[in-house]
């Protein structure tokens, strides 16, 4: 039991270090082309994207609605939970091809890390037997971050096969607002 409470402190020390960290320009947040339509309804990515190859609902990560546009560079999957009117983009999932902040899912934890730097935590394996590794950004709330970005991979030396991002803040606000 001793030895759970340890690991649990250190866990602690961990986010707390990790969110001590100085922010990346947060110009080049807002610049970056997929970053720039998370919170935007479906309607204004439909605008940008045009239609998408799918769009519906489903389970899959818990009850959201969808649209999927598959591109020659990779899929991306905007995701808005279905309780959220004019269907918000609050997660984006991001295929093998796909770029975000200068990286591209398919490099290595090693390569992505040498572009954004050390991440906030990772890469460790999951409970799926699949390795993460997670980026904070923007300003911190209660210690939640305002962007959530993790890359997963089947080792920890293979290839990236996505990246989900998550508008953390938007949760945040929607209980504030509550």
């Amino acid at each position: 039991m001793v030895d759970n409470i340890y690991s649990l402190e250190l866990k602690m020390d961990e986010v707390e270090s990790c969110l001590k960290q100085p922010d990346p320009d947060l110009d080049l947040l807002q610049k970056d082309q997929i970053l720039n339509l998370l919170g935007k309804s479906f309607v204004e990515i439909k605008a940008v994207l045009g239609e998408p190859e799918e769009q519906g609902y489903s389970n899959l990560y818990g009850p959201h609605n969808y649209m999927l546009f598959d591109f020659k560079r990779g899929p991306i999957r905007f995701c808005s939970p279905d309780d959220v009117e004019n269907q918000l983009a609050v997660s984006i999932i991001l295929g093998v091809g796909q770029a975000v902040l200068g990286t591209n899912v398919g490099m290595t934890f090693g390569e992505i890390e040498d572009i954004l730097g050390s991440p906030a935590f990772g890469p460790e394996l999951g409970m799926d037997n699949l390795y993460y590794m997670d980026y904070f950004f923007g300003e911190t709330t209660n210690q939640v971050p305002e962007v959530f970005i993790s890359f997963s991979a089947d080792a920890i030396n293979s290839s990236t096969h996505d990246a989900f991002i998550k508008w953390e803040a938007f949760e945040f606000h929607k209980v504030e607002t509550m």
